[in-house]
């Protein structure tokens, strides 16, 4: 009788971790399938938002990531800072998806719009990340080494837009003529914004990064060596970077206006682009 008994618990107990099991697994799942079957059309940011969900899930940015069930965290109020347009190879259909964060930013994601109702009145305060703080104080000291430049709104808008665009790194070119033209710069005003890029695949700018990342290189060592070195391109009217670098200093644009956007170690927007990123767009002053 006393085998008896303690075989039934070890039955009850295995068959309850069995039952657990699939619960567990399925507040956060991975599929490269369903990654696969979309096709990225666009992304770009997008103003914040207040909404909640109760059907449906939360994804990462390809859907390859599935996170719970938006149903498990209904009370939650979604904050939007994002958006993009996936192509559904199998339905032949297009879909939106917003980028959400919670408001204590501990949870973030994709989700079909489609599962968001907007929340009728503002239930907290603007949410203001913590990695937000820390890009403005860095985007304030890659601004100090350019003396005599003059920080423009609208170009801050511009790189911090093309962050997002950009996120990818595969339509380089086409996420920042969108920028420019979302963001409301006139054709002419296009042909005169220098770009100013510290991404960089090489193996050396790897080791720079690593150097960097390792607290061997100052922010404008750094930045020197793996941004100015490559010079100050107009991505707008230029299908590729000059062949042969034309390196610039940081004081021959005084009286130009400025515009910084950088990607710190905190950042949690999920991004590609990886860290540190540094964008300075220049722009000759009036």
């Amino acid at each position: 009788m006393k085998r008896f008994i303690q075989g039934m618990l070890a039955l009850s107990l295995g068959l309850g971790l069995w039952l657990a099991a699939p619960t567990t697994a399925s507040a956060k799942q991975y599929s490269a399938k369903r990654g696969n079957s979309v096709r990225l059309v666009w992304r770009k940011p997008m103003k914040q938002h207040q909404f909640t969900a109760n059907r449906g899930y939360r994804y990462s940015r390809h859907l390859t990531v599935r996170y719970e069930r938006n149903s498990s965290v209904s009370a939650t109020t979604w904050f939007t800072d994002a958006h993009e347009k996936l192509y559904q190879k199998n339905r032949h259909n297009y879909a939106i998806y917003y980028h959400v964060r919670s408001g204590n930013g501990m949870m973030q994601g994709w989700i079909w719009r489609g599962y968001l109702k907007p929340v009728p009145k503002p239930v907290a305060p603007k949410v203001t990340p913590a990695y937000v703080k820390t890009e403005a104080a860095q985007s304030k000291k890659v601004a100090k080494l350019f003396p005599g430049t003059k920080t423009d709104k609208r170009l801050t808008k511009l790189v911090q837009d093309f962050v997002v665009a950009n996120n990818d790194t595969e339509t380089y070119y086409q996420s920042w003529e969108a920028c420019v033209e979302d963001d409301g710069f006139s054709p002419k005003e296009a042909q005169r914004i220098h770009l100013i890029n510290s991404a960089d695949g090489s193996v050396e700018g790897d080791a720079l990064t690593d150097a960097y990342k390792a607290g061997k290189l100052t922010l404008k060592d750094y930045f020197s060596k793996i941004a100015m070195s490559k010079g100050a391109p107009i991505p707008y009217k230029e299908s590729g970077y000059p062949a042969q670098p034309a390196p610039v200093t940081y004081n021959q644009f005084k009286g130009w206006h400025i515009g910084v956007a950088t990607v710190s170690s905190n950042d949690t927007r999920d991004l590609e682009v990886g860290y540190p990123t540094i964008y300075v767009a220049l722009m000759p002053g009036k």
